[in-house]
C-alpha cells in the first residue's frame, strides 16, 4: 500500500528536484533553482489517502507528466492549476481557490509549465479502498463519483471546501498539523464532496435528465483536455460511445447552446485567458488552442471579443 500512495505524490514532486524530510506527521520539501521555486507539504493517512499542498512559480518553461489518479480527488487550485485538471474549465477562472473533484484512472498528462505560471494546489486524494470506513450509502455514492466525469464546483460548495482544504497546510493559512487532525480534515473534505454530489445526482434523477447531464459533463471534460487539438463534432461523439446526432441534440438540450459553440468559445476563453498572462505569443496561444494557422485564430478571436489578439495586454 505505501508504495500506491507514493504513486500520489511522489512522481510529480520528483520532476522539480523537491526531497522531502518528516515534519511531525508530515513530509516537507523545497527547492528554489532556474526552473522553479517550490515548497510542498504531504500528510499520508491510514495508507489510503494523501493530502498534498504545494506552491510552484515557475521560472523557465519546463515539460511536465501528471500522473493517474485512481481514486478521488478534491482540491483547491490557482488558476493556472485549474487548466491542467482533468475537468470541464468554468468560463472565468478565479485567481485562487477553485474547487474541482474528478477521479479517473486515465493515461497520464503531458503538459508544458510556462514560465511565470503560480502553480498553487491543496489535494486530497483517496484510494478507492478509503470509503470502506464510510456507512454504506455514502461508500456507494464515492465510488459513482470516482467513475463521473470531473467537475469544477459551483461558488457554496467551492468556499467551504477551499477553506476546508487551505486549514489543512501551513502554505494557504492553515498550520502544520498531525496526523489525526489531517484525518478529520480528509474526512470532512470526503463528506462534502459527496454530500454535493448526492444532492446534485438527485436534482438530475428527479428531472429526468441523469444520464443526459452525465454525457454533457463528460463532453465538456473531453473538451477541456483536448484543447490544443482541432477536435470535430464527430471524433467528440466517437470518443464518448454515442452518435453525432444524439450527443448534439443532448448538448444543447441541457445548456441551451450548441455544441460547436460551446468549443470554440472555450477556446477563445481560453486564449484570453493566456493572452492576458502574458508570457506566450499569438502563434502560441494560438497552437495551444488548437488553431494551426494564425490567420484562423485571430479571424475567431476577433469574432469573439472584439479585438485582435494582438491588443490583449496593451
Amino acid at each position: 500500500m505505501t508504495d500506491r500512495l507514493d504513486e500520489l505524490y511522489r512522481p510529480q514532486i520528483e520532476q522539480f528536484g523537491i526531497t522531502l524530510e518528516e515534519a511531525g506527521d508530515a513530509l516537507t520539501g523545497a527547492v528554489s533553482d532556474e526552473r522553479a521555486r517550490a515548497c510542498v507539504v504531504v500528510y499520508r493517512l491510514k495508507g489510503l489517502c494523501v493530502v498534498t499542498s504545494h506552491r510552484i512559480e515557475v521560472r523557465s518553461d519546463m515539460a511536465f507528466h501528471e500522473r493517474s489518479v485512481p481514486g478521488l480527488c478534491v482540491c483547491t487550485l490557482s488558476a493556472d492549476s485549474l487548466s491542467l485538471c482533468p475537468v470541464a474549465q468554468p468560463n472565468r477562472a478565479q485567481r485562487a481557490g477553485n474547487v474541482a473533484v474528478f477521479g479517473h484512472a486515465d493515461d497520464p498528462q503531458r503538459c508544458v509549465l510556462r514560465a511565470g505560471d503560480v502553480h498553487d494546489a491543496v489535494s486530497v486524494t483517496f484510494l478507492p479502498e478509503w470509503f470502506s470506513r464510510l456507512e454504506a450509502r455514502e461508500q456507494r455514492s464515492a465510488l459513482e463519483l470516482i467513475d463521473e466525469p470531473g467537475s469544477a464546483c459551483d461558488a457554496e460548495l467551492a468556499c467551504a471546501l477551499d477553506r476546508c482544504l487551505c486549514s489543512m497546510t501551513p502554505l494557504f493559512g492553515g498550520r502544520l498539523l498531525d496526523g489525526a487532525s489531517a484525518l478529520r480534515g480528509a474526512e470532512t473534505a470526503a463528506r462534502t464532496a459527496i454530500a454535493w454530489f448526492e444532492e446534485r445526482s438527485r436534482a438530475e434523477r428527479a428531472a429526468g435528465t441523469r444520464e443526459q447531464a452525465r454525457l454533457v459533463r463528460a463532453a465538456e471534460r473531453l473538451v477541456a483536455m483536448r484543447m490544443d487539438e482541432m477536435l470535430t463534432l464527430d471524433e467528440l461523439a466517437r470518443a464518448l460511445l454515442t452518435s453525432r446526432t444524439r450527443l448534439c441534440a443532448v448538448f444543447r438540450q441541457e445548456t441551451g447552446e450548441s455544441l460547436g459553440a460551446y468549443i470554440r468559445r472555450s477556446k477563445m476563453e481560453r486564449a484570453r485567458q493566456l493572452l492576458e498572462r502574458g508570457g506566450l505569443s499569438v502563434s502560441e496561444v494560438a497552437r495551444g488552442v488548437g488553431y494551426p494557422r494564425v490567420s484562423s485564430f485571430t479571424v475567431a478571436f476577433e469574432r469573439a471579443f472584439g479585438m485582435p489578439p494582438s491588443a490583449m495586454g496593451e
